[in-house]
């Protein structure tokens, strides 16, 4: 587990703004590097790439910029989403958690059979039409888009469950297995602020941003996610064949003026055991930055928004 201070990046925040954003950039992109060169060279034999990770840990950004490294390597990518796999919400209805509320987290919610072939025949070089679901109407689609992987072409699949082998099958013997999630803990004396928070601190801007969820249903929905990861995420990630971090050494500088005021009144009626508190601390503590440094491939911009990959 990797640890920066408070203290370097509110030095760096504060003298060199810019190179602070260039050098963290920077640093996520050579994993991302050295990851699309071994995919290159394994093309062949794992044409396949899945990708996994909690929420909040930048699957989305992490397979564009991957397609973008693979595609200039001359192998043409295409990058599907394992929530298009879902099944009707008609078949769903009785999976729950233990309150009995809807359980959004297990993989029981997929069309493991259809994702499944499918997976199967892209790797054959069959021809498939891709599922689209739609979230407003809890309902897969077909979405009239054809897609046939040629030689020399890769596939990346990226989801939550893509490392479970209940999911994706027999496609782990074709496919390179990625694990991406924040790995780096800030520290502050003898204070450690959770990379879970990190991960917090993302979905609140982004679920007020683009799904219409104010703070406090985000707060809610933290005890059924951290449930959802350790029952249906962590206990696969030792099947990757990579990890990556994706934490940026700036970013919590830049959710500073976006989220202060948010987390502070959130910290008020949030049990401890949350840890909303501890980041709040964290937050106060730290040097703001405009969120205009930050270029639109950033990961950080899946959250923020202005993404060239995201709405």
């Amino acid at each position: 587990m990797n640890a920066i201070s408070l203290q370097e990046i509110n030095k760096m925040a504060s003298e060199t703004p810019e190179h602070f954003i260039i050098d963290a950039e920077a640093a996520y992109d050579k994993q991302i590097r050295t990851l699309a060169d071994d995919i290159c060279r394994h093309a062949l034999e794992r044409p396949i790439t899945l990708i996994s990770g909690p929420s909040g840990s930048g699957k989305t950004t992490t397979a564009c910029r991957l397609e973008q490294i693979l595609d200039a390597a001359g192998f043409e990518t295409h990058t599907l989403s394992m929530d298009d796999y879902y099944a009707d919400g008609s078949r769903n209805a009785q999976i729950v958690d233990q309150f009995g509320k809807p359980d959004y987290e297990s993989p029981l919610r997929l069309d493991i059979d259809l994702l499944n072939t499918q997976l199967e025949q892209l790797a054959r070089g069959e021809e498939v039409e891709l599922p689209r679901f739609d979230f407003a109407n809890q309902k897969q689609c077909k979405s009239g888009k054809m897609l046939r992987r040629r030689p020399h072409e890769l596939i990346i699949m990226e989801g939550i469950h893509a490392l479970n082998p209940e999911v994706t099958g027999t496609s782990h013997a074709i496919a390179n297995r990625v694990y991406l999630s924040v790995r780096t803990r800030i520290t502050n004396g003898d204070e450690l602020l959770h990379p879970s928070l990190i991960r917090f601190a993302r979905r609140l801007i982004r679920d007020n941003r683009t799904r219409g969820r104010n703070p406090e249903e985000t707060l809610e929905m933290l005890s059924s996610i951290s449930r959802g990861e350790n029952l249906y995420i962590m206990p696969y990630k030792h099947l990757a064949d990579y990890e990556l971090d994706t934490f940026l050494s700036y970013e919590l500088s830049v959710y500073r003026p976006l989220l202060l005021e948010t987390v502070r009144q959130l910290a008020g009626e949030a049990p401890q055991e949350k840890g909303v508190g501890d980041l709040l601390r964290f937050m106060e503590g730290t040097v703001a930055l405009d969120d205009a440094w930050v270029p639109e491939q950033s990961l950080v911009r899946e959250f923020i928004g202005g993404s060239i990959f995201t709405s």
